[in-house]
C-alpha cells in the first residue's frame, strides 16, 4: 500500500511537471540589452547582451547585430537587469512544494539543514531536470548530544561520531550538520572523521564544546545562528564591550557564520502583534505538519507571550543585529540563511526578509547580496558554478525590470528566473507555485518523516 500512495503521488506531480515543461524556453537562448548586477565588483555593467547554451553562460558581449544567433531564440531584456540567483544557506524542506516556493522568488540554490533520504532523491531529480526547483545541498541529519530528539542521530564517544560522520558520507549527503550540545569528545571525532573523508561540517552555533578552542573549528564550512553567540559566549548578557575578543577569535577561524536574524525577527513579531502579525504570514507556504506542530508549541508560544517579554525579544533582537554589523564590520563573511520551514517562515519569502534585515543591521544593497550570492557559493565550493554572472558558470539568475540595488525587494517577485538556463516567467512562476501547492499532501509529507524516523 505504502509504495503504491508513492508511485501515485510520483505519476500525478510528474504530470504536473510535464505540463509546465512545455510552456518554458529551452535551456539555450539569447538575452540581449540587459543591465548585470556585478556583485562581487559592487558595481552595475551595463547593456549587455547573454547567450545562454545548454543551461550555462557561453558568453557575455556588447551588444552587436543578433543576426549571429539566428539559430537561438532571442528576447529582449528591455534594458532590465540580471542579478545571480539567490543562495539559502539555511532551510528546512520536507515537502516537493518547498523547491518551487523558494524558486518561485528567485532562490535557485539552498542548503537544507537536516537531511532526510527523500531531499537526496529531490536534490538528484532535480539536478537531471526530472523534477522542477531551486538545487540544493543537503547536510546530514543531524548529529547531537540531545538523546531522545526527534530527528536527532544521538552521539555521545568519539567512536560514535565517527560512525555517524562515515554512515552519512557513504549515503550520499553534502555535510555533516553537528550540533551545539555535543560534548568534546564527540566534537573531536566529527572532526577528525571529517577531515580523513573530506567532508564538510557546519556547525549549530559558533562556538566549541567544553574547554575546546574555536581555533579546532578552522575549515568548518560555516556556523549557524548569531543568538547562539548571544546564549553562548555572552551568556545571555547584553555586552557589546565582550563582543571584540569574540569576533576576533571567530575571524581566526576563516568560517563564515549564517546568522539566521528571520526565525528571532517572526517569533518577535508574534509575541508583539500577536494575531493581528500572525494574519499577515503566508500560511499557503507553510507544510501541513509542520504548520501543525508549530501552532500547538513556538506559535502558541509567542503568542501568549507578555509585554515584558515581547520587550526582552526586540531589545533582543536589536543586540543580533548589532553583532551581525560587528562581525561584518571585522571581515566575517555573512551568509544569508532564513530557517525557512521553521516556525511560519515561508520559503522564499523568508530569504528576502533574511535580506532585509541585513540591509536594516546596516550592510548595503551590494553585500546584503554577496552573502546570498558569491559568499554561499564559496563556502559550498560551488563559486565555479555558481554566484555571479559570468562565462561557463550555470544559468541561475533572476531577471527584474528595475535596479534591485536600489531597492531590493524587486527581487522578490521577479518578472523571470533562470534556472539552468530554463526561463521561468512571472507567469509560469506562478503557475508552478499554484500547482505545488496544490499538489501537496499531508500524507506524503507523513511518509518522508516518517521513513527518516
Amino acid at each position: 500500500m505504502k509504495i503504491f500512495v508513492y508511485l501515485l503521488l510520483a505519476l500525478v506531480v510528474s504530470c504536473s511537471n510535464d505540463a509546465i515543461k512545455t510552456k518554458v524556453r529551452e535551456n539555450s537562448f539569447v538575452l540581449n540589452n540587459v543591465n548585470i548586477v556585478d556583485v562581487e565588483n559592487q558595481t552595475i555593467i551595463p547593456s549587455k547582451t547573454i547567450v545562454i547554451k545548454k543551461g550555462k553562460i557561453d558568453s557575455i558581449i556588447d551588444q552587436s547585430s543578433l543576426l549571429t544567433f539566428s539559430n537561438l531564440e532571442i528576447i529582449d531584456g528591455k534594458g532590465g537587469y540580471v542579478t545571480p540567483g539567490l543562495i539559502d544557506m539555511h532551510v528546512h524542506m520536507y515537502e516537493k512544494a518547498a523547491y518551487v516556493l523558494t524558486l518561485n522568488h528567485g532562490v535557485t540554490h539552498v542548503r537544507i539543514m537536516n537531511g532526510l533520504p527523500k531531499q537526496l532523491l529531490w536534490r538528484d531529480n532535480i539536478e537531471s531536470g526530472l523534477q522542477v526547483g531551486s538545487s540544493s545541498t543537503v547536510s546530514s541529519p543531524i548529529i547531537s548530544g540531545y538523546k531522545d530528539a526527534s530527528l536527532h542521530h544521538y552521539v555521545e564517544t568519539a567512536q560514535e561520531a565517527k560512525s555517524a560522520v562515515k554512515q552519512y558520507q557513504s549515503q550520499g549527503y553534502d555535510l555533516i550538520k553537528a550540533y551545539g550540545s555535543l560534548n568534546k569528545v564527540a566534537l573531536s571525532g566529527i572532526i577528525e572523521e571529517g577531515k580523513k573523508l573530506g567532508m564538510p561540517i557546519a556547525k549549530h552555533g559558533p562556538h566549541a564544546s567544553g574547554d575546546m578552542p574555536i581555533s579546532e573549528l578552522k575549515g568548518f564550512q560555516s556556523f549557524e545562528h548569531v543568538e547562539d553567540i548571544y546564549q553562548g559566549p555572552l551568556n545571555y548578557e547584553f555586552a557589546p564591550e565582550r563582543l571584540p575578543e569574540i569576533i576576533s577569535a571567530l575571524k581566526s577561524t576563516n568560517v563564515p557564520i549564517t546568522p539566521t536574524l528571520n526565525i528571532y525577527y517572526q517569533l518577535t513579531k508574534l509575541s508583539q502583534d500577536k494575531e493581528d502579525y500572525l494574519a499577515t504570514t503566508s500560511k499557503e507556504y507553510s507544510s501541513d505538519i509542520i504548520a501543525f506542530e508549530t501552532s500547538m508549541n513556538q506559535v502558541k508560544r509567542w503568542l501568549e507571550a507578555s509585554d515584558k517579554m515581547a520587550n526582552h525579544n526586540q531589545k533582543t533582537l536589536d543586540f543580533l543585529l548589532y553583532i551581525t554589523k560587528s562581525m561584518h564590520d571585522n571581515g566575517i563573511p555573512l551568509l544569508v540563511g532564513s530557517d525557512s520551514g521553521v516556525l511560519l517562515s515561508p520559503h522564499g519569502i523568508a530569504t528576502h526578509n533574511e535580506m532585509r534585515l541585513l540591509e536594516k543591521a546596516g550592510l548595503s544593497s551590494f553585500e546584503v547580496l554577496a552573502a546570498a550570492t558569491i559568499n554561499p557559493a564559496k563556502a559550498l565550493k560551488l563559486d565555479h558554478q555558481m554566484g555571479k554572472i559570468t562565462k561557463g558558470l550555470k544559468a541561475d539568475f533572476i531577471y527584474s525590470a528595475t535596479n534591485p540595488i536600489h531597492d531590493l525587494s524587486v527581487l522578490t517577485e521577479p518578472k523571470a528566473v533562470i534556472k539552468n538556463g530554463h526561463w521561468y516567467s512571472r507567469g509560469i512562476l506562478n503557475e508552478m507555485k499554484d500547482k505545488a501547492i496544490e499538489s501537496r499532501s499531508f500524507w506524503q509529507e507523513f511518509f518522508v518523516l516518517f521513513e527518516a524516523m
